[in-house]
């Protein structure tokens, strides 16, 4: 007979939320037990979360070679209005302040709670006018970048200079998706970009920043011109 290698406990337990298994130990008073979950549960989303970024771009990559950078605009304008829009409608109809702390724990989640090669990180400012997120490493896009993933398996970037590549040539093509996400697609939808965004200059150096402007009027005119749009006077129907 062959060996058993696990007791039904032992696969019960395997099977548990981390955070459930952490909680118990607090109220069991096993700190030390809790704080050994809570580092082990830092680390159980970063593979999953880099296996599906590099899975994103590989595909994006595939559509590149097969139908070049017309069909990267296409593909991406498809998923974006199959997969983002109701998420966009459901965003646009939120309290502005309420938006704040969901895109905060959005990017603490892409950040992979800071572990991993080239960690995530972000920090949060606000000024009069918006809530700044500053990205420096992003923790999808740039780190794709900054972990060498385009040069050691051959992904790749625009091979033109396109609205949706921020105006830039040999830009990442995993990138690209957010000009659709964030800008262009929003702005026909709702009238304005939905998180007008900056990419990094330098991608090994510069953060990517996002804004979470409170009053949408207050949006520079740039974040459409980027794509030959004009932003609506204030009242105007989208």
């Amino acid at each position: 007979m062959a060996e058993r290698w696990f007791t039904d406990e032992e696969l019960a337990e395997l099977s548990r939320p981390t955070m459930d298994r952490a909680i118990e130990a607090i109220d069991a008073g096993a700190l030390e037990g809790a704080k050994r979950l809570c580092a082990e549960m830092k680390h159980e989303w970063l593979m999953l979360h880099d296996l599906m970024a590099e899975s994103v771009l590989a595909l994006i990559s595939f559509v590149q070679d097969r139908l070049g950078d017309e069909g990267v605009a296409e593909a991406w304008t498809r998923t974006t209005e199959q997969g983002w829009k109701r998420h966009h409608d459901a965003i646009d109809a939120l309290p502005r302040k309420q938006l704040v702390p969901l895109l905060a724990a959005t990017w603490r989640a892409h950040s992979a709670s800071g572990v991993g090669e080239h960690p995530g990180a972000f920090t949060v400012t606000e000024d009069d006018e918006k809530v700044t997120f500053t990205m420096n490493p992003c923790g999808s896009g740039q780190r794709l970048v900054r972990r060498g993933l385009y040069e050691k398996q051959g992904y790749g970037r625009t091979r033109e200079a396109h609205d949706w590549s921020y105006g830039r040539k040999d830009f990442p093509l995993y990138c690209t998706h957010c000009s659709f996400m964030n800008e262009s697609l929003p702005i026909q939808w709702s009238g304005y970009p939905l998180y007008p965004s900056d990419p990094p200059d330098d991608y090994e150096r510069d953060p990517c920043t996002w804004y979470w402007y409170k009053d949408p009027q207050a949006i520079p005119e740039r974040h459409w011109r980027r794509y030959g749009a004009v932003k609506p006077e204030r009242g105007a129907a989208a």
